[in-house]
């Protein structure tokens, strides 16, 4: 994905350079090339955070619910 990415900030960015004036570049840049791969890590950002926080909840509560598993082995093994 990282390859999809550069190579459309590449493409935006020769589109840039075509601009007659350097605000008008600059501006199609920021709104066509870098607003987008803005949006698209925030929303990937967020779902990871979003994983990581529910495995985060799960593992706690199987620590809870198995915390005797952690016990000193000796007595199973009689």
């Amino acid at each position: 994905m990282h390859l999809v990415i550069m190579a459309w900030l590449f493409v935006i960015g020769t589109m840039a350079l075509t601009w007659s004036s350097a605000l008008g570049g600059f501006a199609f840049f920021a709104a066509a090339g870098v607003a987008p791969v803005a949006l698209y890590a925030w929303v990937k950002l967020t779902h990871l955070r979003t994983r990581r926080g529910a495995r985060a909840r799960v593992s706690t509560l199987e620590e809870r619910v198995h915390h005797g598993d952690d016990a000193d082995a000796g007595g199973d093994q009689r």
